[in-house]
């Protein structure tokens, strides 16, 4: 009898561990071909790999739809843009009456840097030459986005009421418009596949530069606090650009819910710091421009895990220097 115990004992541990490696976890993201879908599938690459965990890439309409699933736990994960993280947490913003307080960041992921984009051939060469076009707009499952594109818009003393509308849900939905020729202009982000699918359907693009004057910078921020400019040069991660160009950027973080233990977050954020080879090959927008040494930056508004904050410390990363 003590021997079947014995047995017994050993077979629910190891269905316990099975368990465990069998777990399965959702990373909440915007649609097939936008970035943080390509991200999202990159980092549940590392998951399976190096964690054993069954990652399942959660498609939703856009950030403003996953985003409260993460906060709610519906999702695990989430990769969201600084600004949506900062209005979720303080419950500003799109956010405005609806503070998302169970959001935890567990690592900054990357810069990302947008654009909008005409055919390579066509007369439109700044944002000012965008003025009486027909031009994607309303965002009403990219709440941020719209911010985004207003900051745009600002950057150029421009606003929606110098070009024409077109209603549209999402970037996705924005650039399918383009392609189809019911738009003049699409935004998007460099290095996503919906960039390269236009180009190949409008013979090349051409992104609109930013203006990265001190007081163009500051009438962006008026819309989006978290937004800077940066030059982007031609490269694999920056399809689109075919020159020296000034885009607007803000940071992708890696989010969770407050409520994931501290040893599955200490872990995992271990395994992003050492997957940079992993991302290239998944995705080389992500693994370019992922800076291992980067993962730990302020966050205005903003709480990461303990269990990030923990590994964060071991390797001198903790306080963020910048």
């Amino acid at each position: 009898m003590r021997t079947n115990g014995i047995a017994a004992s050993f077979f629910c541990t190891i269905l316990a561990a099975s368990s465990a490696l069998a777990q399965t976890v959702g990373i909440g993201s915007s649609n097939p071909g936008s970035i943080t879908h390509s991200i999202s599938s990159a980092l549940a690459k590392v998951m399976v790999e190096k964690l054993g965990l069954q990652a399942r890439v959660q498609p939703h309409s856009g950030q403003s739809s996953f985003v409260p699933a993460v906060n709610a736990g519906e999702e695990d994960f989430g990769v969201a843009n600084a600004g949506e993280f900062h209005d979720g947490i303080t419950g500003t913003g799109i956010y405005t009456g609806q503070k998302l307080s169970n959001l935890r960041a567990v690592a900054v992921l990357m810069p990302i840097k947008v654009a909008f984009f005409v055919p390579k051939n066509s007369p439109i060469k700044t944002m000012q030459d965008l003025k009486g076009k027909r031009f994607p707009g309303g965002w009403t499952s990219q709440k941020t986005v719209d911010l985004t594109v207003r900051g745009l818009l600002a950057n150029a003393n421009m606003s929606y009421a110098d070009v024409k509308v077109v209603p549209v849900p999402n970037v996705v939905r924005g650039a399918d418009d383009f392609i189809q020729g019911k738009v003049d202009t699409f935004y998007f982000a460099l290095g996503a596949g919906k960039v390269r699918e236009a180009a190949s359907k409008v013979g090349g693009l051409r992104a609109l530069a930013a203006d990265p004057s001190p007081e163009a910078v500051a009438r962006i921020r008026k819309d989006q606090p978290v937004a800077y400019v940066m030059l982007a040069k031609p490269s694999p991660a920056n399809f689109g650009i075919d020159g020296p160009t000034h885009v607007v950027a803000f940071d992708f973080v890696l989010l969770t819910n407050a409520k994931q233990s501290e040893d599955r977050i200490y872990e995992l954020t271990k395994a992003l710091r050492g997957a940079k080879k992993s991302f290239i090959a998944s995705f080389k927008p992500l693994g370019f421009n992922f800076d291992p040494n980067g993962m730990a930056k302020v966050l205005p508004g903003g709480e990461y895990h303990p269990g990030a904050i923990k590994y964060f410390k071991e390797i001198g990363a903790w306080p963020p220097k910048n």
